[in-house]
């Protein structure tokens, strides 16, 4: 071994013990790794910082632009004024804070949809007199199954990016803008009507229906989020923004099939919507800063040092031989457990990053189509509904909604059998080896 696959490998090692022990951002330990590795002269300026001028990072900036701007029109207003009516049962309240939740999920991640959504509820079970524990963990469902389905907001670019990782390692690169959303629409169609007809049931009432002055403290809390999502916009404004966001999905999705680069009508409708002053200069920067593209960014050139000193080549083996003859049906499902597992415990994003690197390393160098073996770090960290601990949303969902880890267990154990039976079914004959 040489002294170059040594700094690679403990890079590599550094950077995942870092993410597991939740003591640095992922985004931090990520930016580590181009430092190293051109410090020690193992990838020139160029190759170590390369990230910033790939086309996944433009897009994925641009489409936080647009989202950051569809975020201040007043739709998710009016949904929550006009969907959930007076006297409504559990089932149709349950429906009138899925909505906006599907809206926001469009857009932002988890964490922010969560963030906003918890004011909202409490509002709505004050209001409806009913106990927070009944839909606050139905909510966390639907918010983690559907962030990131649809590939419109800042992950719009992700296949890009994870393309590049793949030929860094000298594969091919084979997800399309479609691929994401393929592997989750079973997930998506299947689990979403469990949450709404038998999770929302299994669902405890603790009786913590909330009171005014709770409702107060909750909208004081996310006063910030409150005058964000009001309209601040003028009438015409939010009509122009709406169709610049409407024509640059339609753009991407048309480029995507055409085999054009699907990056152009994200910036174009980016420029427009800071031209036309819908979002300020101040406004754009902050919604391109987002962590998302440092990780990116960080995390790339990894895959270039990886297959440049023939670490990828080592570690392939050394798992080959952990494995020998095995199926590689095997190795996915050991991946997806792997990571399932790990992410009750820590941040899903954390346990997604961790092992997604060493997914498709083991497929370039086995000759598999990387997109199952991914997949299967990517799905298996989605599915943390066991402890209270999965993911920061899931902290917020049990912490105001009074959960204990036994409540949490009781409504999350049918839930993550059917995610797994789904990727087992699913995704090796979708996207086959």
């Amino acid at each position: 071994m040489s002294t170059q696959m040594i700094i690679v490998l403990l890079t590599l090692v550094a950077f995942v013990a870092m993410i597991l022990s939740g003591r640095v951002k992922i985004h931090i330990a990520a930016l580590t790794i181009p430092v190293i590795l051109e410090l020690t002269q193992i990838l020139t300026f160029d190759e170590a910082w390369g990230g910033m001028l790939n086309s996944s990072i433009v897009m994925m900036a641009s489409m936080f632009i647009v989202g950051a701007a569809i975020n201040k029109t007043s739709l998710l207003t009016r949904m929550s004024k006009t969907l959930i009516k007076p006297g409504a049962s559990d089932f149709q309240i349950m429906i009138g804070i899925a909505v906006p939740i599907l809206f926001l999920g469009c857009f932002i991640n988890g964490t922010a949809t969560m963030t906003i959504m918890i004011p909202m509820i409490t509002g709505i079970c004050a209001e409806h007199k009913r106990p927070l524990s009944k839909f606050m963990f139905p909510a966390l469902v639907i918010t983690m199954l559907w962030v990131g389905f649809l590939p419109t907001g800042g992950n719009a670019g992700g296949y890009l990016a994870t393309n590049t990782l793949i030929e860094n390692l000298g594969g091919v690169g084979t997800y399309t803008y479609f691929t994401n959303f393929i592997s989750k629409i079973p997930f998506v169609l299947i689990l979403i009507p469990c949450v709404m007809f038998l999770t929302l049931k299994m669902a405890p009432d603790l009786g913590n229906i909330p009171t005014l002055e709770q409702v107060a403290a909750a909208e004081q809390a996310n006063e910030g989020n409150k005058k964000k999502y009001a309209s601040s916009l003028t009438p015409g404004k939010e009509k122009f923004t709406i169709f610049i966001f409407v024509a640059c999905v339609i753009g991407i999705v048309s480029c995507a099939m055409l085999g054009i680069k699907t990056w152009y009508p994200s910036t174009i409708a980016a420029v427009l919507l800071v031209f036309s002053g819908v979002l300020n200069d101040k406004e754009a920067v902050k919604a391109m800063t987002t962590p998302v593209i440092f990780v990116s960014i960080g995390t790339l050139p990894l895959a270039t040092a990886l297959n440049k000193t023939g670490t990828d080549a080592f570690l392939a083996e050394k798992v080959n031989l952990i494995f020998g003859e095995s199926n590689p049906l095997v190795i996915m499902l050991v991946i997806y457990l792997c990571v399932m597992v790990l992410t009750q415990f820590m941040s899903d994003s954390a346990a997604n990053n961790a092992f997604q690197t060493l997914a498709a390393i083991i497929a370039v160098q086995n000759g598999y189509d990387p997109r199952s073996m991914m997949l299967a770090s990517r799905l298996g960290s989605a599915n943390s509904f066991l402890l209270p601990t999965g993911s920061i949303p899931q902290v917020m969902a049990t912490e105001v909604g009074g959960y204990s880890v036994k409540d949490t267990l009781k409504m999350a154990w049918p839930i993550t059998i059917i995610h797994f039976i789904i990727f087992i079914l699913y995704i090796p004959q979708v996207f086959p080896f």
